[in-house]
């Protein structure tokens, strides 16, 4: 019975066989409808990702590339914006390093709106801001996604949640928590921060090359000799050096990156001796505003942005100014313009 069975199978799958080469052959001899089925699947993917974006399942294991082809409507993005903050301002704890493991996981991971060199590009520069480098990451990456109205809507999400909840653990812990004798289940809240710190500088590692090992060696002993138990850098050296840190490993990449090739220097051509220690993806044919999707989902033009950061960097100019005149006065500086200049610079 068993051998009659295999006998059928075999002949169903030549018979299968036949069929399709027929077909093809068909087609091979007809270009016309051979045009005609590419055109339906076409038309048949179109159908299936526009279903997909419709409800909501923008992923699909696609890359961050491929995803921002996809001309997906304000509204969706918007939505998609929301639904993802939304937890994440009632989960995220352990500090700037532990909310960029998050943010990481979600947002390169999970969702594919960033790859991975996008979002160390922007952990990078947020890094060398002024304020807080996770929430940075936030406007950024939501704005990127759903224009400026996606950026504050993800600044509230994220921020609003911890607000309100902090602020009831603090009146709480400060009436019934002995600070001498804490319950166990708050002992256990650092050692979990840092896993997730380990967790997100763990994904970046893996990405790095021999050079990447180098420069993150360096800014690591330079960050403890900053901010270790026994400091040997004055912490507030950090504005300076941390800004620093970043030139210097721009500098350094470039140079490694042009070892081994031609260069042309005063009209003379000449040879970078040795082989660079990194590895560098090739020169990208140059940025296009009119054609980049990112810009246009942002929904607002360059000079628009360098507006909203010469106000900002006057409203921080004057802030400054009164505190430090109310200081020399013998005043009592204004709480929120004291706090508004710390979180600026």
């Amino acid at each position: 019975m068993a051998d009659e069975d295999n006998t059928k199978v075999a002949a169903d799958a030549d018979a299968a066989g036949n069929s399709s080469s027929l077909v093809a052959d068909e087609f091979l001899e007809d270009p016309e409808k051979l045009a005609a089925n590419d055109g339906i699947a076409e038309t048949e993917r179109t159908r299936v990702s526009a279903l997909d974006v419709t409800n909501g399942d923008v992923d699909n294991g696609k890359t961050a590339e491929e995803l921002l082809e996809e001309d997906i409507p304000w509204w969706t993005r918007f939505k998609q914006v929301f639904w993802t903050y939304l937890p994440l301002g009632f989960v995220a704890f352990g500090g700037p390093q532990a909310h960029v493991a998050i943010l990481r996981d979600h947002l390169v991971v999970q969702r594919n709106w960033l790859d991975e060199e996008q979002f160390t590009e922007l952990f990078a520069i947020g890094q060398g801001l002024p304020g807080p480098t996770s929430t940075q990451l936030v406007v950024s990456t939501a704005l990127a996604r759903a224009g400026p109205i996606g950026g504050l809507t993800a600044f509230f999400l994220w921020n609003l949640p911890g607000l309100v909840v902090l602020t009831v653990c603090g009146v709480l812990i400060a009436t019934f928590v002995d600070p001498t004798n804490p319950p166990w289940y708050l002992v256990g809240l650092a050692p979990a921060a840092v896993s997730l710190v380990f967790k997100a500088f763990y994904g970046f590692g893996k990405k790095l090359d021999k050079l990447g090992y180098i420069l993150c060696l360096i800014s690591t002993l330079i960050a403890i000799m900053i901010n270790g138990s026994q400091p040997k850098i004055d912490p507030l050296w950090s504005q300076y050096i941390y800004p620093s840190m970043l030139a210097c490993g721009g500098i350094v990449s470039y140079v490694d990156s042009i070892r081994g090739t031609d260069k042309i220097l005063f009209g003379r051509t000449f040879r970078v001796p040795g082989q660079p220690y990194g590895t560098y993806n090739s020169a990208s044919k140059g940025w296009d505003a009119e054609s980049d999707l990112t810009m246009r989902r942002i929904g607002i033009p360059i000079w628009v942005g360098a507006l909203i950061w010469v106000v900002w960097a006057v409203v921080l100019a004057v802030t400054i100014s009164m505190v430090g005149r109310m200081r020399r006065n013998g005043e009592t500086p204004n709480v929120y313009l004291e706090i508004f200049g710390k979180f600026s610079l």
